[in-house]
């Protein structure tokens, strides 16, 4: 599993990049003006997680599960240590998939104990509870946007959707349709200037990640790991998280709506947690709002 070492290593402060998926690669979050602000300042760990990514070796689909994947996360962060010195902080900055896979690390102490604070951008740490949400944030948006007269159509048509939705036996299909809209209701946003532009970056043609390949197999391991992460339910399991937390969320993630941001932030066991809701985003606020996300990050990462 390559790990991509960007930035400013002499700062002796890694923050380690947990990227979304399942499906992505690490150097999907190096483009764009918040990596290149945050590497001035940091070194950032762009890990391929195992199946993904760059990601080679022996293959066991018996080994894509959160268990082994938390284990990996041990295993990256002692080759850091090893190779940059055992005195270098250690920052977990875990995006959507990343949220689920550092808050399940983060629940065994001695892995708590290898880090310095924990950084979940718009996090799905609670995949059953996020799909509710997501409907109720539909309903919401939807009755918000008709009265202003914004995209009326397509929001009635989002709004017959989600009433049609039983939130108290949401299917794994359901699930993923939800997912699908979530990224359509965001572009609707964007159209009507809701939203702040994205910040333009496009993964560079030739280049370490070999695009093709990244999604070829990001796919079959999304596929692979689809039913333990859609019954993955860590809401009820945060107080044992006792490190520094910063959540960082969109207003409008329908993805990952901010309730679960909310709920972090009330049951994490620390006295050292903070939640931006960024008024102007959705489910990526270091491309809507970089600028933001950026002094966040510098000003938690400073303090500890």
């Amino acid at each position: 599993m390559p790990v991509y070492i960007r930035g400013n290593g002499a700062s002796n402060t890694f923050l380690v990049i947990l990227h979304g998926g399942p499906g992505g690669n690490g150097l999907e979050y190096h483009l764009g003006t918040y990596a290149e602000q945050l590497e001035s300042s940091y070194a950032l760990a762009y890990w391929d997680q195992r199946g993904q990514g760059m990601a080679q070796g022996h293959f066991s689909s018996e080994s894509l599960n959160m268990d082994q994947m938390t284990d990996d996360l041990r295993a990256v962060i002692f080759v850091l240590k090893e190779r940059y010195g055992q005195d270098i902080r250690v920052f977990l900055l875990g995006h959507s998939w990343g949220g689920t896979l550092g808050t399940a690390f983060l629940l065994n102490d001695s892995n708590e104990a290898m880090v310095n604070g924990w950084i979940e951008s718009d996090g799905a740490h609670d995949i059953p509870k996020l799909n509710i949400e997501s409907v109720k944030l539909f309903q919401q948006v939807a009755d918000e946007q008709i009265s202003l007269g914004n995209s009326v159509d397509s929001w009635k048509s989002f709004l017959e959707w989600a009433n049609g939705i039983d939130t108290n036996s949401i299917t794994l299909d359901q699930g993923g349709e939800i997912n699908t809209k979530a990224y359509e209701a965001e572009q609707l946003l964007l159209d009507d200037g809701i939203l702040e532009d994205p910040d333009p970056s496009f993964p560079p043609l030739i280049g370490p990640t070999n695009q093709l390949t990244s999604y070829l197999m990001g796919n079959f391991t999304s596929a692979t790991l689809e039913e333990e992460i859609e019954n993955t339910s860590l809401t009820s399991q945060l107080n044992g998280i006792k490190v520094p937390c910063l959540f960082l969320w969109g207003k409008y993630d329908f993805v990952v709506p901010p309730q679960l941001g909310i709920d972090a932030l009330n049951q994490v066991n620390t006295t050292d947690k903070e939640l931006i809701i960024f008024q102007y985003s959705g489910h990526s606020p270091m491309d809507n709002e970089p600028d933001l996300f950026v002094s966040s990050i510098r000003d938690f990462v400073d303090r500890n």
